[in-house]
């Protein structure tokens, strides 16, 4: 077993880099950062949340999340708002050029996948990330 997990992690580690080189190319004129990127997705799927939320379900620290935010506010993708649940942690939330932004990455990264040559029926892809989801569960991951 351990060494088919060998080879599957690596085919992730690999993909992973892949995957970082085609993202800075694809959006090379974009200011905005991978890390950046996953955050604005996040809101995107999840609405308004507060950092710590945001860290837990990125598999994180709060304190990378937050630095994240910070860039993204700068660049006014994100917007700090009060929080009725909690006065001192604020929700982050996507502003118009945020929901923009992603957006347009968002098409960009479709259009590349959708040209893929990929060997691979839509069933094989489901238990794919079926067994990555496993692996990383096992490895103390949060569903």
């Amino acid at each position: 077993m351990a060494h088919a997990l060998d080879g599957l992690l690596d085919q992730v580690r690999l993909l992973w880099h892949v995957m970082g080189r085609a993202a800075e190319s694809l959006h090379r004129d974009e200011p905005v950062t991978l890390g950046g990127r996953a955050v604005l997705e996040f809101l995107v799927r999840n609405g308004p949340a507060v950092v710590p939320d945001i860290a837990r379900g990125r598999h994180v620290t709060r304190q990378h999340i937050q630095a994240l935010v910070n860039a993204l506010r700068e660049l006014r993708l994100v917007s700090l708002d009060d929080n009725p649940a909690h006065r001192r942690s604020a929700l982050v939330r996507l502003t118009p050029e945020g929901r923009k932004a992603i957006d347009r990455m968002t098409r960009r990264e479709r259009r590349l996948l959708d040209g893929l040559a990929l060997k691979a029926r839509p069933d094989d892809l489901r238990r794919a990330a079926a067994t990555l989801s496993a692996v990383r569960e096992a490895l103390g991951g949060r569903p």
